[in-house]
């Protein structure tokens, strides 16, 4: 049986470069699922400005501005992977995709991503 994702928690990291503040990959945070797409909002307005999301299994989602104008990249890690899955959506796109997140990431949570490795 799942938890409701408004009861869900992940574990979060991040960096914003304008306000000096963030939370360390080695030292995740846990964050209410239902936070996390309004962390991202404010957060991921600046090109350097980053956000990492770890399910339970250590697989991260992380998410940065992407080169195109209103547009974020997501990037699926494995932990003992060489690559990674990547895929840029735009903004709204991504947020949505962030607004729900599931327990465990898998492919399935980029569709049409491209393995970079």
């Amino acid at each position: 049986m799942t938890t409701p994702a408004a009861h869900r928690v992940l574990r979060v990291f991040y960096r914003d470069y304008d306000n000096a503040v963030g939370i360390a990959s080695s030292q995740p945070e846990s964050l209410m699922v239902s936070r996390i797409a309004p962390l991202a909002e404010r957060l991921l307005v600046k090109a350097d400005n980053f956000l990492g999301v770890v399910d339970r299994n250590d697989v991260i989602l992380q998410c940065y501005v992407a080169d195109a104008p209103d547009a974020l990249t997501l990037e699926l890690v494995h932990p003992e992977a060489s690559g990674c899955l990547r895929l840029t959506l735009p903004r709204n796109e991504a947020l949505q995709c962030l607004d729900d997140l599931p327990e465990l990431f898998d492919e399935s949570l980029l569709p049409g991503a491209q393995y970079i490795g």
